[in-house]
């Protein structure tokens, strides 16, 4: 058992430093279109992107030394390189980039309509730019990489040796974490990218008489959520051991999985999460219309709850990622609950819809409330499944338990003990483990 400490455990991202590649990736956009007005909206974004890591790249490595945090695996002085065992982890790499490009391209999810398909063409066409860099630049990471890890048999190398026909040398709980953590990568990049480049086309094509209310509400919100999509594509692109951002291990429960991609297309439709607000219903705006001091409170509420949204993803930065765990997060939102982007949304999402008015009378509205109870009650399991998972890390229990104690909601967990965290049951959770954790 993790013993209490009096001081919140340390961060992994600094909130500052993210905050400032957040400013610089819309600065940048926006001045490289006024520089370039003809330049597409995915080479803008590409370019922002690039922009806005550097400082991150820059301060990570130089001054945070983030390399040399044990998580990372990097010992201090080089080897000599072993172009044989680089060659067999490349192997293994273009093996699973072949394989996921095999999927991108016959997988009929991604052309089920011309709309679906204009969407996830915008991240195949970068893969089709990109891929003689991304090659070189895979191969010279490796022969870097590869001679100054502490264990440099590792699930590159494994794959490789499964390619050759080493089968000894294959370890199948390794290659299974290898494969899920591949697939969440393949998975969220296509449509947080979409996402990206259709927010940063928004935001360019607004424009405000100074006045009204409603779209500048919907310009705010356009813009938090933007930084959301932002880090989520550095995360999943930028998993690379040398940042120390890299998957340390994936969500072990088949409960976890189901409520995380129960949130995201083309799973939500199943659930209900994508249909908010429902169809046929008016939103706040509507209802609230006659009411000039409820309209700018529950508006001005949604953007509040918005902006703390984002600013939990901002804490977060390029270690962003669903179903993993890649180091802990205690600054920004997190500094005051363990779960601050699942309960702004959630709650932003109950004064959107206002679920409990129907313009199709009280058996509708009945529905339509028992239908947001499900989607909160996903969004709780996602979060527990979370801290069940991320339990086993010394630092997040100690984490937890700090939160425990000084927490937004500590005088609430003392009231009701059923919500605190607790080390206990999160360590004997009943939920489905689906494989054997390679972390014990």
């Amino acid at each position: 058992m993790v013993k209490n400490s009096p001081n919140i455990p340390e961060t992994s991202s600094n909130f500052c430093l993210n905050l400032t590649s957040c400013a610089l990736f819309f600065f940048a956009v926006a001045w490289l279109k006024d520089l370039f007005p003809r330049l597409e909206t995915v080479s803008l974004v590409l370019a922002g992107l690039l922009i806005s890591v550097i400082p991150l790249w820059i301060y990570d490595v130089l001054f945070l030394r983030v390399q040399q945090r044990p998580s990372a695996g990097i010992k201090g002085n080089p080897g000599q390189p072993d172009l044989k065992r680089i060659v067999v982890k490349l192997i293994g790499l273009y093996s699973t980039f072949l394989f996921i490009l095999f999927i991108y391209k016959f997988n009929p999810v991604y052309y089920v309509s011309q709309n679906a398909a204009d969407f996830y063409g915008l991240f195949l066409s970068v893969i089709e730019r990109c891929a003689p860099w991304i090659l070189i630049g895979s191969a010279v990471y490796f022969w870097f990489v590869d001679r100054r890890q502490k264990d440099p048999y590792d699930e590159y190398w494994q794959v490789g040796c499964l390619l050759t026909g080493r089968f000894k040398e294959v370890n199948r709980i390794v290659l299974a974490e290898y494969g899920r953590s591949w697939f969440i990568k393949a998975f969220f990049t296509p449509f947080m990218f979409g996402l990206l480049v259709n927010y940063t086309d928004a935001l360019h094509g607004w424009n405000w008489d100074g006045k009204s209310f409603l779209p500048l509400y919907d310009h705010l919100l356009d813009i938090f959520y933007a930084v959301d999509i932002l880090f989520g594509v550095m995360g999943y692109v930028l998993a690379l051991r040398i940042l120390d951002t890299h998957i340390q291990s994936t969500e072990p429960t088949l409960l976890g999985w189901v409520s995380c991609l129960a949130c995201y297309s083309p799973f939500y439709a199943i659930f209900g999460i994508g249909l908010l607000p429902p169809q046929n219903e008016q939103t706040w705006d509507v209802w609230l219309a006659a009411h000039p001091a409820l309209f700018y409170a529950c508006g001005f509420v949604i953007i509040v709850l918005s902006l703390i949204y984002a600013l939990a993803t901002v804490a977060i930065g390029y270690r962003m990622s669903n179903l993993t765990y890649r180091g802990l997060i205690t600054s920004g939102p997190y500094r005051f609950t363990k779960h601050p982007a699942y309960v702004s949304k959630v709650a932003s999402w109950w004064l959107v819809s206002l679920p409990f008015l129907s313009t199709q009378g009280a058996k509708v509205a009945v529905i339509h409330t028992l239908s947001m109870i499900v989607i909160t009650l996903i969004y709780y399991i996602r979060a527990k499944t979370e801290e069940n998972h991320l339990s086993n890390y010394p630092e997040y229990v100690e984490y937890a338990n700090w939160i425990n104690e000084h927490g937004l909601f500590a005088s609430l967990g003392r009231m009701f003990p059923a919500l605190q965290y607790s080390e206990q049951k999160a360590k004997k959770s009943k939920s489905v483990v689906w494989f054997k954790k390679i972390h014990k």
